[in-house]
């Protein structure tokens, strides 16, 4: 029986963020405004972010951060932005089941720009224990996921099922170990991993 968990960004109290450079949409907007494109129609930017008591403090004092690129960015949009090694990692491990394809983006920093990966899924993937699973009572929001095993097996990556389009483009995606150890053997930076609840 395999592990599996969750990819998030690793939690830093100031760190650099890729701000998207213009007036945004939702999501679901956004991301149906996308259709088949595989590059993205705008850059983004590299800003500090502070969490503090009264909130975030957002500014453009990057000098003062130890890391500013990471492999796994965080940013404004809450999206999967990948640098091309963890690209690299996620389709070495891919098993041809996950159905996704990659959208390109420009992130700008104060010493030059490099080209990011956003993760799309181009089918809802079957991945829940629908008895076992939480929702919001009588919804198929989902609260607490549990995943099949036998269905999740199939896959190196995979999201949790969601509204409207929200799964095309996620931050909740979930690896498999193999995927796990693969980053840390490579020393990829900006993850933080979740064990999440499967059944066997």
């Amino acid at each position: 029986m395999k592990n599996y968990y969750l990819l998030s960004w690793g939690h830093k109290r100031d760190l650099a963020s890729a701000n998207a450079l213009q007036a945004l949409k939702s999501d679901h907007e956004l991301i149906a405004q996308l259709g088949d494109e595989k590059s993205l129609p705008f850059d983004f930017e590299l800003r500090r972010v502070i969490e503090t008591g009264n909130g975030l403090v957002v500014n453009n004092d990057l000098a003062r951060l130890s890391q500013t690129w990471l492999d796994y960015q965080p940013n404004n949009l809450a999206w999967p932005l990948m640098s091309e090694r963890l690209r690299s990692v996620i389709e070495s491990n891919l098993t041809g089941k996950e159905m996704v394809d990659w959208i390109t983006c420009k992130v700008k920093g104060v010493d030059g720009e490099r080209l990011y990966f956003i993760l799309r899924f181009k089918e809802r993937l079957d991945v829940l224990d629908v008895e076992k699973t939480t929702f919001v009572h009588g919804t198929d929001h989902v609260i607490k996921p549990v995943f099949k095993g036998s269905k999740v097996a199939r896959f190196g990556i995979f999201h949790k099922p969601l509204s409207h389009e929200l799964w095309k483009i996620t931050p909740g995606l979930y690896i498999s170990e193999t995927v796990k150890e693969d980053i840390w053997r490579q020393k990829l930076t900006g993850m933080d991993f979740e064990k999440v609840s499967v059944s066997w």
